[in-house]
This record gives structure tokens, C-alpha cells and sequence, in this order.
């Protein structure tokens, strides 16, 4: 049996996830309470926003992971 050693582990001991959770979390609430109080006109904005910072954490992470693999000597 194989064991895959590029398994993703949920848990804060990985830092990818503690920087989901610092970053992504609090910009989903801020846009859902941002869709609720803002005009219509003001949604797009704020939804641009949001891909622009979900754009910028998963860049972050595939730099993240392919430097913690290079310097663990990986594949």
C-alpha cells in the first residue's frame, strides 16, 4: 500500500490553514455583512475585493508550499 506524503492536514498546526482562518474567515464575514448594509451598486465592488484577497492567499500558499517542500528536500 502507498502512502501519499502530500496529504493536507486540517488542523492549526498547518499554517496554511491558521492563515485561512486569520484571513479568509474574517473576509467572508466582512462581505456578507458588507452585502447586507451596502446599496446594490456597492456589491460588485465588494465582491472584487473578496477574489482579490482570495487571489492573494492562494498565491501565498502555492509560494508557501512549494518553498516548505524545496527546503524539506522534497520532490
Amino acid at each position: 500500500m502507498m502512502v501519499d506524503h502530500d496529504r493536507f492536514e486540517v488542523s492549526f498546526r498547518n499554517p496554511i490553514v491558521r492563515m485561512w482562518f486569520y484571513v479568509m474567515l474574517p473576509t467572508i464575514i466582512a462581505s456578507i455583512i458588507l452585502f447586507i448594509i451596502l446599496p446594490f451598486e456597492y456589491h460588485q465592488v465588494v465582491q472584487m475585493v473578496g477574489t482579490l484577497i482570495l487571489a492573494i492567499f492562494t498565491i501565498w500558499a502555492f509560494i508557501y508550499k512549494r518553498l516548505s517542500k524545496d527546503n524539506k528536500g522534497g520532490k
